[in-house]
């Protein structure tokens, strides 16, 4: 074999060998394995990741759901070409993503959500998207830096585009209509009892009918 096709054989599989780093790190109550099988991850953004965790995620098992796991894998994946997904207590992250958007350190503290709430039911994609961006707006950490934030409602909207449009819709009705409806909507999909009579049970009127209402009063300040 040609020496300098061996030599980058060798520079590549150490190289591999090295990005392949799977770290526990414990602090209080919470645990977070952190895999990494990216070399060009710098240590300062590991430690964001990590930060947030632990940032973010206990006050959320508090607030939403005491019983969730308080050890999370986070895996920063080459192999993963888009940007998060989460299931099982673990979330892996797109490693391009990350590197092209060191700063959106809060799309972990979105997929810890949906680790928090451990919910059941499958439920509207739009709804589930939705609360985890409600839960991002609430706890997110960096999200003025990473230009995140939730968008002035637009006509041509539909609550169904899910994340945060339907973010801000939730929060809209938590505070014009009923107070606890993303809690208790939260609950229905955790119990697996989600239908969408749930919304007139929870506020007295249709999902429907609360976004025409919401466009017509759409003040959140």
């Amino acid at each position: 074999m040609n020496k300098s096709i061996l030599f980058i054989l060798l520079f590549v599989a150490f190289t591999d060998v090295k990005a392949q780093k799977e770290q526990l790190i414990k602090r209080g109550d919470y645990s977070l394995i952190f895999i990494n099988n990216d070399h060009m991850l710098s240590e300062t953004l590991a430690q964001d990741i990590a930060n947030t965790y632990f940032g973010v995620y206990p006050k959320m098992v508090a607030k939403y759901n005491q019983s969730a796991s308080k050890i999370v894998t986070i895996s920063i994946d080459t192999n993963y070409k888009r940007v998060a997904i989460s299931g099982n207590n673990k979330i892996t992250i797109g490693a391009l993503w990350m590197q092209q958007h060191k700063e959106d350190t809060d799309l972990i503290t979105h997929e810890l959500v949906h680790v928090a709430k451990g919910f059941k039911s499958i439920g509207p994609e739009w709804l589930i998207e939705g609360i985890a961006d409600c839960g991002r707006f609430e706890f997110g950490l960096n999200n003025a830096a990473a230009g995140w934030s939730l968008p002035p409602v637009e006509q041509w909207q539909s609550y169904k585009m899910g994340y945060r449009v339907a973010a801000r819709f939730l929060l809209w009705i938590d505070k014009y209509q009923q107070s606890d409806t993303i809690l208790q909507l939260s609950k229905r999909l955790k119990e697996d009892t989600y239908t969408s009579q749930a919304w007139n049970d929870i506020t007295g009127k249709s999902l429907d009918e609360l976004w025409a209402l919401y466009l017509k009063n759409t003040d959140m300040d």
